[in-house]
């Protein structure tokens, strides 16, 4: 894969990620009947993204619940509610990191809590 194309692929499979998670979570706001369709179609479009990411040898990582560090290649969204904090952790992925044999492709983007309090909810 050519690196513009890469980076095309990247972010459109960012996008569909970001798609299937606001899917998932609507699925409880569903009427009861449509539940449980919607979030098989929501898992199989998941599987589909995997299995297409997975054949243009690219991965999309999270990094929920690890210690954030300055050196993952994500950027903290939140990161100016937390400056001079210690024992930052990643809370929520927005955004996975793309990567291709070892190098990062697309930055991924997190929100970050401390000491394992979930900032999203604050």
């Amino acid at each position: 894969m050519t690196s513009s194309s890469e980076d095309a692929f990247s972010k459109l499979a960012v996008d569909h990620w970001r798609l299937i998670r606001v899917l998932a979570r609507l699925v409880d706001r569903l009427p009861q009947e449509s539940q449980a369709r919607v979030a098989a179609q929501a898992r199989f479009a998941g599987s589909q993204l995997d299995s297409l990411v997975k054949d243009q040898g690219l991965s999309l990582v999270t990094f929920e619940g690890r210690a954030f560090d300055p050196s993952l290649p994500v950027t903290a969204v939140n990161a100016d509610d937390f400056v001079g904090a210690s024992a930052l952790l990643v809370s929520e992925t927005v955004e996975p990191t793309v990567m291709a044999d070892g190098r990062v492709i697309q930055l991924g983007k997190v929100l970050v809590s401390q000491g394992g309090v979930d900032a999203s909810r604050n």
